[in-house]
């Protein structure tokens, strides 16, 4: 058995991080060595939230605030396990994730994602959904994908070290992983029975700033013109409410993708 330190970034979300880690404390812990808690800048610090019995919490804290990718990377930097798992502070994983974690993430494999659930009902949280299962549709348990979900993935430590790059704290960024385990031999692989509930909706503003950041820092820009093709496109959605929030969404994303970039700067 592999030991396991789970890494849960978090700021300014008390209840939502309590509430996690108690739903971590109801798995069963078995793998698990140690959690480690990023304090990403949060006022006041994080304190009384992490003291859930039967949990071995350490919480570490930046200088400043730094975004949930990067703090999973410096938190990584000090974890003490073999594996090293990571959970979003608004999120709740089922009882068998650390179990689960264990048992597919085999020496051959390197890293695991699993599917993401909703605990909100709102409109936006149906539409983010809905894009969750369009991306589920087809894959085969245990099958190579190009997505690692940083809020429902486990990967050995000492690959993530080596293949994480620049940690950048942007829509999307998390998949960055993907090419750099490639780069390495290794792949990420869908466990569909490693699942987590999640708070989905986090209001309009957020919605449209994620979709806009992901298509403008994607590895793959888009001319305008294979933009505007790519937005005809079908969207998910069961209802016409959602098809539309998918589309205004896809839309932004593409303009993200399509729209001029400021030239790297280089050293």
């Amino acid at each position: 058995m592999a030991r396991i330190t789970v890494i849960i970034p978090s700021r300014d979300r008390y209840r939502d991080l309590r509430r996690c880690l108690l739903a971590l404390a109801e798995c069963d812990t078995g793998p698990l060595h140690e959690v480690l808690v990023f304090d990403d800048g949060s006022r006041p610090r994080i304190g009384d939230a992490v003291a859930v019995a039967g949990l071995p919490v350490r919480v570490l804290r930046g200088d400043r605030p730094v975004g949930a990718t990067p703090a999973r990377s410096l938190a990584a930097d000090q974890a003490e396990s073999e594996v090293v798992a990571f959970l979003d502070d608004d999120a709740l994983p089922r009882a068998d994730w650390l179990t689960r974690i264990d048992a597919e993430l085999t020496p051959e494999r390197g890293a695991v994602t699993g599917r993401v659930l909703p605990f909100d009902s709102g409109l936006l949280s149906q539409a983010r959904q809905s894009r969750y299962l369009e991306r589920y549709r087809g894959l085969e348990p245990g099958g190579r994908v190009d997505f690692f979900a940083g809020g429902n993935g486990a990967v050995w430590r000492e690959a993530f070290l080596a293949a994480r790059g620049a940690a950048v704290n942007v829509p999307g960024s998390d998949n960055d992983l993907v090419s750099g385990l490639a780069a390495l031999g290794l792949g990420v692989h869908f466990v569909p029975s490693m699942v987590i509930v999640h708070r989905n909706g986090k209001g309009l503003v957020r919605a449209v700033r994620d979709a806009y950041g992901s298509g403008h820092h994607h590895a793959r820009p888009l001319p305008v013109r294979d933009a505007l093709r790519h937005a005809a496109r079908p969207v998910p959605g069961a209802t016409m409410p959602v098809r539309l929030t998918n589309r205004v969404l896809n839309v932004v994303h593409l303009a993200g993708r399509s729209l001029p970039r400021a030239p790297k700067q280089t050293t």
